[in-house]
């Protein structure tokens, strides 16, 4: 029963983060023409804001702005790792503790 509470915050945790940075990849992509932009002000403007339910402390954004060779447009990439840390004993042992949750997204900057 408390293995499922766990999979279920596991579940939350990995949607979180997916959130996060689809939301500061957004926000990137949005902003990158601005010349005083940077793009950490993406992740703490737009990523760590919709962090709700997990700690931040051990969530970590990065974003970069790639411009594909031959190509006139760029993409605004965001990867956000998070350390999930399971309640119970039989998850941990099942899954591995921590379970490292990884999510890539990107943007088209426009």
């Amino acid at each position: 029963m408390l293995g499922t509470f766990d999979i279920a915050r596991a579940y939350l945790a990995y949607t979180v983060v997916a959130n996060v940075a689809r939301e500061a990849s957004r926000y990137g992509a949005a902003h990158a023409n601005d010349p005083l932009f940077q793009p950490t002000d993406a992740i703490t403007k737009a990523g760590l804001n919709l962090a709700i339910g997990i700690d931040t402390s051990v969530l970590s954004l990065t974003g970069t702005t790639t411009t594909l060779p031959g190509l006139t447009y760029s993409y605004f990439k965001v990867s956000g790792t998070y350390r999930f840390h399971s309640l119970t004993p039989l998850v941990g042992a099942l899954m591995g503790d921590p379970i490292i949750i990884l999510v890539n997204t990107s943007a088209l900057v426009g």
